[in-house]
């Protein structure tokens, strides 16, 4: 009898067991798509970042080029101005400094024969860097121009006569004109005198700055040949300062952009 129970309860435990399942984990076939999926995105990934970096090393080229031309251009430069101005490089421009007293006498627009043999040179380095716009820019410093003083005008030298025995007579500077004398037709008219007692070359910073930088222009134009649509001339006056000296804020500065590619419409 009690293993006749025995055997019962066993078959009810086993019973028990066979009626429970196992959990049901992803199918292969999911897993394998899944692991596609993820290798798929990981090769985008992968290519996108290899395009970037590709991108970064083309733009790290350009960017030494451009620096390796910007380095050459002001060496270039530096060797035509020599010790009478300074180059610098700043912002993707080309800057090159003139101090006016090599350029110009004081309070005027006219090159002197150094300022002109220093422009020979750099014309000749600046003709040959056809992608760049020049501007020329005049600066002054804040000394107000002051009107010059005329000389007087000399009076027309009084006409000598003759004595009897031919020899010719100091003109008496007390004598009064002689109202029934008759004028020589032949005789050319005075000059008027300059009622003028002082004269403006330039009215201000402003005349003075433009007038120098157009001077600039003109004689690399001119002189140094180089293509009018690469020029400009442009003024500052006195409100530009570099320097507390004086001196230092006087000078022309030609500076060199990229050459902007004009369309006539």
């Amino acid at each position: 009898m009690r293993t006749t129970a025995a055997a019962i309860a066993a078959f009810l435990v086993c019973g028990a067991c066979g009626s429970s399942k196992p959990p049901e984990g992803p199918k292969p076939d999911d897993r394998i798509k899944a692991l596609e999926a993820e290798l798929t995105q990981t090769k985008d990934d992968l290519a996108k970042a290899n395009a970037a970096a590709d991108e970064l090393r083309k733009t790290e080229a350009e960017l030494k080029a451009k620096a390796d031309e910007a380095n050459a251009l002001q060496a270039k430069l530096a060797e035509a101005v020599g010790q009478n101005g300074e180059v610098t490089t700043a912002d993707g421009a080309v800057k090159l400094e003139l101090v006016d007293q090599i350029l110009f006498p004081t309070g005027e627009a006219e090159l002197t024969p150094s300022g002109k043999d220093v422009l020979s040179k750099v014309g000749a380095a600046l003709k040959e860097i056809g992608d760049k716009q020049i501007w020329v820019q005049g600066h002054t410093d804040d000394q107000p121009i002051l009107p010059r003083k005329l000389k007087p005008p000399e009076p027309p030298p009084a006409a000598a006569s003759k004595t009897a025995k031919g020899k010719t007579a100091k003109p008496d500077p007390k004598a009064k004109p002689d109202p029934k004398a008759k004028p020589d037709p032949k005789a050319k008219p005075d000059a008027k005198p300059d009622t003028n007692d002082a004269v403006l070359a330039f009215v201000t910073n402003w005349e003075l700055s433009a007038a120098r930088a157009l001077t600039v222009v003109h004689y690399l134009q001119d002189d140094a040949k180089i293509e009018p649509t690469r020029l400009a001339a442009v003024a500052f006056g006195q409100y530009r300062p570099v320097s507390k000296t004086k001196s230092k804020n006087r000078r022309i500065e030609i500076v060199l952009y990229p050459r902007a590619k004009l369309t006539p419409k």
